[in-house]
């Protein structure tokens, strides 16, 4: 089986599918400085068409792709959208603050036949596949106006494929890169580590930063949202589990999975956000996320608790210990903390959480052996609404991948431990069930402390096991992009807890107005094919 996704500047560019057009020219903005919402209102004052925000944004792909390996395919049909939202425009009608502007989905985002695009997740066996219609989350994008411009890469079957596989690896995409770092992927770091694009929705991150789109879709089950918004100085919001719907979408484990925007500014990421959450919440704000915005004044809104960062840390073996870039991280998020004291109503320092260890069962991780449970009935549910795929089952994915050994089980990366150990699983026994209770027992750890604390959100390291507490007590997570490591360049941030997504967009609002500003990458610029 060959897939020929070709490379170089101005050829594909490591894009499989419909090639764009290029247009040189001189630029009406900059892809890599310019959020959704500032397009909008140039949109609206008649300086922009969205026709000639594709154009810009397509020719950023061209020129780097080849080298970040960011975005697998683009949307045929983004253009002709384009243009009629365009002419929507020009008669008055404007149908969301995502009216005309572009975005990115993550290659498990499942996209219906007429949309040219395939749902892969990474993996070889299921090029060519589609589901049998849009996910509910892409048709409330194409309602609010939005243009579906492709998909991105990912680390292969959202990093559930496998043991000792790097983070933005596939068989499919290959190598993805993060845009910050000098030099590129340090193969003797960590599968993490500090040359990471983190992980799985690494080419939705890479394409946001590097000025692919203004606003991407990830997915996160366990980290995956705040890993490689983090390592690209992003803002993402980790919704509460359930409140935005999961089908349509490759899955690990629908208890735990749950699309998310990932952005350069908290307006868009809370505009994004209210379309994917939709009308049928009962606590979303009227008037959409947005309206929870108050700039730096909302620190007097807030009561905030942080982490000891001697315990909330990265660890070998998935990041190498770099002594100098390890003291910068905890100087900076100690320096983060102090700046956050003196603004918050109140502050709390050194909350206490359950240790990671408790999440421990018989041995091993609950959370990894809950998606370990749920993975083969929830993918052969998948699909099932799916066509043109070359397996059925996760059974069959699993022979598949072993008959094709040469293309998708590499010498560097030989194994597909977690699939295997997912279809031999015995799903009438009650293990499942421990399994949950002993992870919302543990999980609930991060209710009682907001409780003890008397404190509205948890502050902590993102580079750090803090995801597994948000996975498992189901209440919602975000990213704080705090500064770069002197090391190779790589951002750091910080990540909160909180029991409301609106309490977060209030902390995030807060955090960009009074902290220093994202910087955008550079060093992907020197490295373009």
């Amino acid at each position: 089986m060959s897939i020929d996704v070709g490379q170089g500047k101005f050829g594909r560019a490591h894009l499989a599918g419909w090639i764009p057009p290029v247009n040189e020219g001189d630029s009406k903005f900059d892809p890599m400085t310019t959020s959704a919402s500032v397009l909008q209102d140039m949109l609206t004052a008649g300086k922009l068409t969205s026709v000639e925000i594709l154009n810009e944004y397509y020719r950023q792909i061209m020129n780097y792709n080849g080298y970040l390996k960011a975005v697998y395919q683009l949307a045929p049909g983004a253009i002709d959208q384009a243009k009629a939202l365009d002419s929507q425009r020009v008669s008055g009608r404007v149908l969301s603050p995502l009216h005309g502007i572009p975005i990115l989905l993550k290659d498990n985002v499942g996209t219906d036949p007429s949309m040219g695009m395939d749902n892969t997740g990474g993996n070889l066996a299921l090029v060519g596949s589609t589901t049998v219609r849009n996910a509910p989350i892409v048709d409330r994008l194409l309602e609010a106006g939005a243009i579906i411009m492709g998909k991105t890469t990912l680390s292969e079957m959202m990093y559930f494929k496998g043991t000792g596989i790097r983070c933005g690896w596939s068989a499919l995409h290959g190598q993805s890169q993060n845009p910050y770092i000098r030099g590129g992927i340090d193969y003797t770091d960590g599968l993490g580590g500090h040359s990471s694009p983190g992980g799985s929705s690494s080419g939705s991150g890479i394409a946001v930063a590097a000025g692919f789109a203004p606003m991407a879709i990830g997915t996160e089950t366990e980290g995956s949202l705040i890993s490689p918004s983090t390592r690209q100085s992003l803002y993402t919001i980790k919704a509460s589990l359930g409140s935005i719907p999961n089908e349509g979408i490759i899955p690990i484990s629908q208890h735990l999975d749950i699309a998310g925007p990932m952005c350069t500014t908290v307006k868009d990421t809370a505009d994004l956000l209210t379309v994917l959450v939709g009308d049928g919440r009962p606590d979303a704000p009227l008037g959409g996320y947005a309206t929870a915005m108050k700039g730096e004044a909302g620190w007097k809104q807030l009561r905030v608790g942080t982490l000891d960062p001697a315990i909330f840390h990265s660890s070998e073996p998935l990041q190498t210990y770099i002594p100098e870039a390890v003291e910068q991280i905890r100087t900076a998020t100690l320096r983060g903390y102090e700046r956050i004291k003196d603004l918050a109503l109140e502050y709390h320092q050194d909350v206490s959480l359950r240790p990671i260890t408790d999440f421990e069962y018989e041995g091993t991780s609950a959370v990894v052996e809950l998606m370990v449970e749920d993975f083969e009935l929830d993918f052969d549910n998948y699909l099932s609404g799916t066509k043109n795929s070359q397996v059925a089952s996760a059974k069959e994915l699993v022979r598949w991948n072993r008959a094709h050994a040469d293309l998708v089980l590499p010498t560097e990366y030989p194994n597909q431990e977690f699939l295997e150990r997912s279809i031999i699983v015995d799903h009438s026994s009650d293990r499942r069930r421990k399994l949950m209770e002993h992870i919302t027992t543990v999980g609930q750890t991060v209710q009682d402390a907001l409780d003890k604390y008397d404190i509205d959100v948890i502050v902590g390291p993102a580079d750090s096991s803090f995801s597994r507490y948000s996975a498992a007590s189901g209440l919602p997570s975000c990213s704080l992009p705090l500064g770069y490591i002197d090391y190779n360049g790589r951002p750091i941030g910080l990540a909160a807890i909180a029991r409301s997504e609106v309490t977060l967009i209030t902390l995030q609002s807060a955090f960009e107005a009074s902290f220093p500003p994202r910087i955008p990458p550079s060093a992907f610029l020197s490295g373009k094919e």
